[in-house]
């Protein structure tokens, strides 16, 4: 297996290095007096002490450490030597930041931006540099560099400056550039986003931030460098049809820096320019970054995912859409709404539109090799109903009156909504927003609702189907049914698998935004999949996170126990979670545990990340200057220590968009506490719960559990925000359904 993982060599086993007692008294006197020639870092108990070359410092004792004993102290003496051989060699390019250490790109010879504005904005790569251990071949430690990079815009000049040129800036995001304490010269400034401007006038912006108006000189603002802000000073400078074009060919440069063979050749090259430095301290401490990136390390063999499509062993596939076509809905047999009745909502203007695309819909579209049966057909359905109604605005009380008029005087009761939604609309304030008003308002008579964007209404007919598949999904989940489930496990233990996941609400990205965590607690799972939600969907600020995490487990332990557990049976639970845990929750869910000793359970908190800076490629050869690289497929995965592992989850068939690049895999983290700890039986877990997801016939990036519950705290927490919202609703009318999709 490739990746961006470059090895190091250490030349030794034992090594000696200064250290004294810590104090944060002593470290910063240190990094005062010595910073320019010595580096300190803190581990543990002690100040470690690691003198550049010529330098003759004697500032501590000399203890001999053994590298396999003391990863950490290695790997921040390698830190720290890195980054300085860094500054030492390219003392012009100032790093943003020490850990990871990220640094601008010398700008691209093929630079697409005009050369009148190219000593002022630029569209540059940033490269992160992270110091990393991997499980090696003989178990012990192996060192190295991890590269990754990504695109970010520059703009050099400062506020003075553009509307010195011309520029009107009111109404725009402004960042204040400060100083790191200490560090001026060694690392970049901070930048903080202060707010948006109000007035410019005599040199000063009056800006509206989240302590009030401020005013600052021109000279020490710049803009913020987001998409919309560069548009727009790129209108300023062009015109619209230039900074139009421009802003297209940024989009396609990202996207083709986004392709296999780019980013493996980018992490090569920058690889390539560490290898050729030489690292080394004045106590001996040295080391060699190698352009070795493959690892040998076992990964495990996982198992293709197989999906039931009913109660017969016959009944399986591999992909959703097939099994659908071939055997109908897992639950076909027992399903209770043959017959389902739709509530069409339009606006007027939308009619033609609407009209054809619900037909489509149910009808399918005759020929089509991914949506030729259509909805009726593809669920095994008797029939379907709808009841059309017509808006002539786009505000939300125009909705909610079409709503109250339609569900009154329904014959039968609507099974769920289809509701057609402007594109924009989901910039519109949540008080006012018409999808999340109609949302609220459909879910207080119990009825989930299905949004159609305008656009996807109008989609050509060779494109309409990769909408109409998705949505047909998406509404039978939501009004009860079970497309597929997993295999059941052939384990004498039972299994529960619980995702808590979580949503960010503030009201700005300034500085000093109010911020709380709304954490979406929990969605509940059997070990096939079925979703067996707890005792209630709750939605709490973080600051009561752990305590609704206990509550509702406890609660929703009683329920299932009854229902699926028989005493004295041994459980498992697996918490796919959004955060590395802390000792103490650990410890919280152990007391929930102690509270069922009928029960022998075991339990496994997995962290699964998508943010994170590993690649892995299958293969990769170099021909004519470019790299050809075959990607990872589904289910390829690497062990990369005793409780972490990366695993592909999307393989270049599995994503509808090839825009999108190569799918990065997730990385799997188990917490050294939990008490069952089968990496390979969770990396199997977490594969096929990859395609439980009923949104789309593809695997998703994250298992199903994660993605779920980070849905409901995210909606959760936008219904809360409405007039009127009842929350009770939810656990009234959707507690075995999924309305969140």
């Amino acid at each position: 297996m490739l990746t961006n993982f470059f090895r190091i060599e250490l030349s030794f086993q034992d090594f000696q290095i200064q250290r004294v007692p810590y104090s944060e008294k002593q470290l910063h006197s240190f990094r005062e007096q010595y910073n320019p020639v010595c580096s300190f870092f803190r581990n543990g108990d002690w100040i470690y002490i690691s003198p550049a070359l010529g330098s003759d410092l004697s500032l501590g004792s000399t203890a001999t450490l053994k590298v396999e004993k003391e990863p950490d102290v290695v790997g921040s003496a390698i830190r720290h030597l890195l980054f300085r051989v860094f500054r030492e060699q390219l003392p012009e390019r100032l790093p943003l930041d020490f850990r990871p250490l990220r640094f601008y790109a010398k700008q691209d010879e093929k630079n697409f931006l005009p050369e009148s504005i190219r000593d002022e904005i630029a569209f540059r790569r940033v490269i992160e540099v992270h110091v990393r251990t991997v499980l090696g071949q003989s178990t012990q430690t192996e060192f190295g560099i991890l590269i990754n990079s990504h695109r970010k815009w520059q703009l050099s000049a400062n506020l003075a400056a553009l509307v010195g040129a011309g520029f009107d800036p009111v109404g725009m995001a402004v960042l204040e550039v400060v100083p790191v304490e200490g560090l001026g010269g060694i690392l970049a400034p901070d930048e903080s986003v202060l707010g948006e401007i109000v007035e410019v006038s005599d040199g000063r912006a009056r800006i509206k931030s989240n302590e009030g108006d401020i005013s600052r000189p021109l000279t020490s603002l710049f803009l913020q460098r987001n998409y919309r802000q560069i548009a727009k000073y790129l209108v300023f400078r062009l015109g619209e049809k230039a900074a139009s074009a421009l802003m297209s060919q940024a989009r396609s440069e990202h996207q083709e820096s986004l392709k296999p063979g780019r980013q493996y050749g980018d992490v090569r090259k920058f690889a390539a320019w560490f290898s050729r430095q030489t690292y080394q301290n004045n106590d001996g401490f040295s080391f060699k970054v190698t352009s070795d990136n493959e690892i040998t390390t076992h990964g495990f063999s996982l198992e293709r995912t197989r999906l039931h499509f009913g109660f017969t062993p016959g009944e399986v596939a591999s992909y959703p859409l097939g099994g659908l076509e071939k055997f109908g809905p897992c639950d076909s047999a027992k399903f209770d709404k043959k017959t389902p009745n739709i509530l069409v909502l339009f606006h007027e203007r939308n009619r033609g539109a609407a009209t054809a695309f619900v037909g489509k819909l149910i009808s399918g579209i005759p020929g089509n090799r991914y949506f030729g049966k259509g909805f009726k057909d593809l669920f095994r359905l008797h029939d379907v109903k709808t009841t059309s109604v017509s808006i002539k605005s786009q505000f939300a009380e125009d909705y909610e009156e079409a709503i109250d008029k339609a569900v009154k005087a329904a014959q039968p009761a609507f099974d769920i909504a289809i509701i057609d939604c402007d594109d924009d609309s989901k910039d519109i304030p949540i008080a006012h927003n018409p999808y999340l008003r109609a949302k609220a308002r459909l879910m207080s008579y119990g009825i989930p609702m299905q949004g159609i964007k305008t656009t996807h209404l109008r989609s050509a007919s060779d494109k309409l189907s990769y909408t109409l598949g998705p949505t047909s999904l998406q509404m039978y989940a939501k009004i009860g049914g079970i497309p597929w489930v997993l295999p059941a496990a052939h384990t004498v233990d039972h299994e529960l698998v619980v995702g808590i996941g979580s949503s960010i609400h503030r009201p700005n990205f300034w500085t000093g935004a109010a911020q709380s965590r709304v954490v979406g607690l929990t969605t509940f799972f059997l070990g096939d999949g079925t979703y067996v939600l707890g005792q209630e969907i709750s939605s709490v600020p973080y600051t009561e996170y752990l305590t609704a995490l206990t509550e509702s487990l406890e609660r929703s332990l009683k329920e299932v126990s009854k229902m699926y557990w028989r005493e004295g049976t041994a459980v498992r639970i697996v918490f796919h979670v959004f955060k590395p845990l802390r000792d103490i929750e650990i410890s919280a869910v152990n007391q929930v545990v102690k509270r069922f000793p009928e029960n022998q359970i075991l339990f496994a908190f997995v962290n699964i990340h998508q943010e994170h800076p590993w690649l892995m490629f299958s293969s990769a050869r170099e021909s004519n200057q470019r790299w050809e690289v075959q990607p990872c497929e589904r289910g390829q995965n690497l062990v990369i220590s005793e409780t972490e592992c990366l695993l592909q989850l999307q393989g270049a068939k599995d994503r509808p968009n090839k825009k999108h690049g190569m799918a990065s895999p997730v990385l799997i983290r188990l917490h050294e506490l939990s008490t069952f700890r089968d990496l390979h039986y969770i990396a199997q877990q977490v594969q096929d719960f990859s395609f439980m997801c009923w949104r789309s016939f593809f695997p998703v990036y994250t298992p199903v559990t994660l993605l779920y519950a980070n849905n409901i705290a995210r909606i959760s927490s936008q219904l809360a925000q409405l007039p009127n919202w009842n929350p009770v609703v939810i656990d009234s009318h959707f507690r075995r359904k999924q309305w969140f999709l």
